[in-house]
């Protein structure tokens, strides 16, 4: 049973998370074998203040003020 945790800022819509968990599940399923039931998917909100990168607070980072790359 793959449990597969993804972790971003808060504020994405319900539709996008249906949307990447069932991109999740189906590689899970064709690349892993596991059966769809078998696959959960926790989606963990983070507010930007709560997320720091090398030290330093997400929202005050000059380097990272844009939201990081999202893939696909």
């Amino acid at each position: 049973m793959p449990v597969v945790r993804v972790a971003f800022y808060e504020g994405r819509s319900v539709e996008k998370k249906r949307a990447i968990a069932e991109a999740i599940t189906d590689a899970l399923v064709r690349i892993g074998g596991s059966s769809r039931s078998g696959v959960h998917v926790i989606f963990e909100n983070i507010a930007r203040e709560d997320w720091v990168i090398g030290g330093a607070p997400e929202l005050g980072s000059q380097a990272t003020k844009a939201e990081p790359p999202r893939t696909g």
